[in-house]
């Protein structure tokens, strides 16, 4: 098929009522019955496998008393469980609620919190974080179904704790697939700099608008083999990979995780056509050493990569950016194989654009300002941050969803990006929210108060500094700091620099004044976790 296939076409603009999973399980799986759909964990699974995989653990939930409202929480590794359980709870209008694997304590624990799930599905081997929450937390959850081959890490901590394994029922009740295109799918928690994380509502219909925008972006046909060694709790192997796989009938390759010096070799051995990488990856892999696969693969393009003519040379490949949110989706992109380097795409044709600056008034072309949405289709947006009518009202001023990211457009209507307006940090792909690693940090028994900023990174994105006060009379050793944090916090929310000073800058307001933080640089005295 190629990219002017009226039929094909017809795929990257879905109307609503077909815009759930459902739909596309059964359709999928009666045309295209044995092909393969995915493949993961070294196993290829077909259309009418994962159909009938999905329905048998349907009817599982359902004994759970699972149903439309209800909420699941994935604490899982790219697995083919991951998959059937995001399938299985949408075909009863569940919503899932997929944990990063790499949170821990305290921020595992606010979000469980936070989520208030009906149910828990976990690997095994996270089966030690989760059973380390508080009891009241622990109590709150009614079930934990585990995937693995068998533990008894977890029995006394959750008083119904079954191997997931029981779930799938192949006889029992029939399942009729929720099909409303405003019900929630997934909530995706998402980092800011001023507070904790928040759960981003994404219904059905943005789900697949995400699915739909990367099929016109990259051209996907059903002869296409996507590779994607990013985690499933994002969006780019779930909504961006394995949705438009879904709907045009193609074959998804998730890999268990991501390696620079094999990128290419496992990308040239399942045939794959299409890769995906975060930006940070890029740099990772260019950073490898002239290698045999650099060149021997079929993959034509990569999503989501800035513009890199020197990565395209040597790899053969066209690199494909576009910019979305969890909130949003896509907001700017380009129609295969069209694009203007270094731009980030024009407006998608579903939003209404503009660029405002601080008294959201529109700033004039060319000039820089804050990148703010109104969506022109019904639910292709967030319906609202989980718990959080505060947050949400203000992130929709003025009938405006803010980005909080500050872009500029050329006459021709090419957006170019050029900063986060807001104090985040973007670290090897993930999204660090400054306050979550403060509130840890601020438990060490020795620290008076602390800050974290970002710092250019070589390699592209940020790298995290923290700057403390040791309380009077104390000492701190920022080695000893380092191995307490990183029992506490996942590996991208780990600062590289620690630097311990006598006081912090205020401003007028009393708040620590991180712009003139910024301006000092680096200390003399710095400690560099790359050194140790």
């Amino acid at each position: 098929m190629s990219f002017n296939d009226p039929a094909v076409n017809a795929l990257y603009d879905l109307p609503m009522e077909q815009r759930h999973i459902g739909y596309w399980l059964h359709r999928r799986a009666v045309e295209e019955g044995d092909r393969p759909f995915v493949t993961i964990g070294g196993e290829t699974y077909s259309f009418v496998q994962v159909h009938k995989q999905s329905h048998d653990l349907a009817r599982g939930l359902l004994t759970q008393g699972i149903g439309p409202q209800s909420r699941v929480v994935l604490l899982l590794p790219n697995c083919v469980e991951f998959v059937f359980s995001w399938f299985a709870a949408s075909l009863l209008g569940c919503q899932i609620v997929p944990l990063n694997t790499q949170l821990k304590h305290i921020q595992l624990e606010v979000l469980i919190e936070d989520a208030k799930p009906d149910g828990v599905i976990v690997h095994e081997s996270f089966l030690g974080e989760l059973a380390s929450l508080s009891e009241i937390v622990r109590q709150s959850i009614p079930w934990v179904y585990y995937v693995g081959d068998g533990t008894e890490r977890g029995m006394n901590a959750f008083e119904n704790f079954r191997s997931l394994d029981e779930l799938f029922l192949s006889e029992g009740h029939s399942i009729q697939p929720f099909s409303d295109h405003r019900g929630i799918q997934v909530i995706s928690y998402t980092s800011g700099s001023t507070g904790p994380a928040k759960g981003v509502m994404i219904p059905n219909a943005q789900a697949f608008s995400s699915a739909c925008t990367y099929m016109r972006l990259s051209a996907m046909n059903r002869d296409d083999v996507l590779y994607s060694p990013l985690p499933l709790f994002h969006g780019l192997s779930s909504r961006m990979c394995l949705l438009p796989a879904l709907v045009l009938g193609a074959h998804a390759v998730i890999d268990v995780r991501f390696s620079a010096s094999s990128y290419w070799q496992k990308a040239a051995e399942c045939g794959a056509s299409l890769g995906f990488v975060v930006h940070a990856i890029v740099s990772l892999i260019k950073a490898q050493p002239p290698g045999p696969y650099d060149r021997k693969h079929r993959v034509r393009a990569i999503f989501n990569a800035a513009h890199d003519e020197a990565f395209e040379q040597r790899f053969g490949v066209k690199t494909l950016e576009a910019f979305a949110m969890t909130e949003t989706s896509f907001l700017l992109y380009n129609r295969y194989p069209l694009r203007q380097w270094g731009s980030t795409g024009k407006a998608h044709e579903d939003w209404q654009l503009a660029l405002v600056d601080e008294q959201d008034q529109a700033v004039p072309i060319g000039k820089v300002g804050e990148l703010v949405a109104r969506p022109l289709k019904p639910y292709i947006m967030m319906q609202g941050y989980l718990n959080k009518p505060q947050a949400t009202l203000e992130a929709w001023r003025n009938l405006w969803f803010h980005t909080g990211d500050l872009l500029r457009c050329n006459e021709q209507g090419d957006y170019f990006y050029v900063d986060r307006k807001k104090d985040r940090i973007r670290r090897r792909g993930e999204n660090v929210s400054t306050f979550d690693v403060e509130h840890c940090v601020l438990d060490y028994e020795s620290i008076q108060e602390c800050v974290i900023l970002a710092y250019p990174s070589p390699m592209g994105e940020d790298d995290i500094r923290l700057i403390l006060v040791a309380k009077a009379g104390l000492t701190l050793q920022p080695e000893v700091l380092y191995a307490w944090l990183k029992q506490r916090l996942p590996t991208f929310s780990l600062p590289r620099y620690i630097e311990c000073v006598d006081t912090l800058p205020r401003m007028g307001t009393g708040k620590i004044d991180k712009l003139e933080l910024k301006k000092r640089g680096l200390g003399l005295n710095v400690w560099d976790a790359q050194k140790l």
